[in-house]
């Protein structure tokens, strides 16, 4: 008899596994395929096509024998630079034999207008040298002294901004008067 109990027990046990897993399969299954469903339903069908890949064509540089845009340019062709042309709009054009200032070797890009500092008898604006040799240095500056590198003279300084009337080439062989702006702090 202890032979049979056992083997009812082992049985039974066999079956209530069996039904409690037949339980669980019809909840969890339902649930799955109506998610499976739904990421079919959002999912693209088709998939973009691979863009043309465009074959490469190399460029044969052809501008060698011009002069470089990043060289100095020589003394006799920065006299004929200053030459005007004679469709010029104006007659403006910089004076060729004026004693270069300190503050012309810089652009104004790699200046930063500082501040300013007064007495009784004159104001001056401080200017402080961003690059090269000179970065960090601060430079006092005056209303008419010459900066920059388009022969640019201080017009006007004030609390906020030098103000500088510029001589620029346009281009065409002319010169014309352009007014540019050191800010204070940019």
């Amino acid at each position: 008899m202890k032979y049979f109990s056992q083997k009812n027990t082992i049985l039974l046990a066999g079956l209530l596994s069996l039904l409690a897993l037949t339980g669980c399969e019809d909840d969890g299954m339902k649930k799955l395929d109506q998610e499976i469903e739904k990421i079919k339903a959002e999912t693209k069908q088709s998939i973009e096509p691979i863009p043309k890949v465009v074959a490469y064509e190399p460029f044969t540089y052809s501008a060698s024998d011009l002069r470089s845009p990043f060289a100095k340019l020589d003394p006799e062709h920065e006299s004929r630079s200053m030459l005007v042309d004679g469709d010029c709009e104006s007659d403006v054009r910089p004076d060729p034999n004026r004693q270069k200032f300190e503050m012309e070797k810089y652009g104004l890009d790699a200046l930063q207008y500082a501040g300013m500092i007064a007495n009784k008898k004159e104001l001056r604006g401080l200017v402080k040298i961003l690059s090269g040799d000179s970065a960090g240095v601060i430079q006092p500056v005056h209303v008419g002294e010459y900066i920059g590198l388009n022969n640019g003279q201080i017009s006007q300084i004030d609390s906020n901004q030098i103000t500088i009337e510029a001589i620029v080439p346009n281009g065409r062989g002319c010169w014309e008067n352009r007014t540019q702006y050191l800010v204070i702090g940019q």
